[in-house]
């Protein structure tokens, strides 16, 4: 299937209220495709700066493809999830990220965070494009990672038609933030995820309460996508036969 195909059949399948949105990682602004527009150039302003997250969400409604670099971004987490490398050396993120009703509650705990995602060499990468997979090609805009915003039980049903064939378990990730969960993370393993992401990102995706991202390497995603329609999706379960305990 093409990326549109892809994004068509998953969100007809599962009804979901958001196309996917893909990234791709490039290795240096040489790479870019022809004709790829920055992010913001349409203003007219300069630079402009957000957070990775929330230019995610921007493709989420409709925007991109883009592609963004590292002067563009607000947020060292963005930054290092792109492969950008830090915007600042790690303790100076003592300030903002430890202690009482922060990110961590000590230095050792941010670090070991940081090494879980198994991050991007500091600046493996000089831009990623950004848009929705219906948008991108098998060319020169294919994917590396695709990201899937959905309800807990269409989330069940994709990670499902994914292990339909192999048994493969899906296995979450939580407590970091939420692009580095699902950027290099998937890159390295070669394996989808899914996570509830963290306050930051959430609120940058614009997400509602019972909304969770699954993360695909691009080349697995049409493993889950063929089997949407082998799956089961009605329990044999009556409910009626079943004694509760008081």
């Amino acid at each position: 299937m093409t990326p549109k195909e892809l994004s068509q059949t998953l969100v007809e399948s599962e009804g979901l209220s958001y196309n996917p949105i893909a990234v791709r990682f490039i290795p240096s602004l040489g790479d870019l495709p022809e004709g790829m527009k920055q992010f913001g150039s349409s203003s007219g302003e300069g630079t402009t700066k957000s957070f990775l997250c929330a230019m995610w969400g921007d493709c989420l409604r409709g925007a991109g493809p883009f592609y963004t670099t590292k002067d563009q971004q607000i947020c060292g987490g963005g930054a290092i999830s792109a492969g950008f490398g830090s915007l600042m050396p790690l303790a100076a993120a003592e300030k903002f990220m430890i202690g009482d009703g922060k990110l961590f509650g000590n230095m050792d705990a941010l670090r070991c965070s940081l090494s879980s995602t198994m991050p991007f060499k500091e600046g493996e990468f000089e831009a990623e494009i950004v848009g929705p997979l219906a948008a991108m090609n098998d060319d020169t805009l294919r994917p590396d990672v695709v990201l899937i915003v959905c309800k807990p039980h269409q989330g069940q049903h994709i990670l499902r038609a994914y292990g339909f064939d192999s048994g493969e378990l899906v296995h979450g990730i939580a407590g970091g933030s939420t692009c580095e969960m699902v950027s290099s993370y998937v890159m390295k393993t070669g394996k989808p995820t899914f996570t509830l992401g963290d306050t930051g990102g959430n609120a940058g995706l614009d997400l509602a309460p019972d909304e969770l991202l699954l993360a695909f390497p691009y080349d697995k995603l049409g493993i889950a996508v063929a089997n949407l329609p082998r799956i089961c999706r009605k329990s044999s379960m009556r409910k009626f036969t079943l004694f509760h305990e008081r």
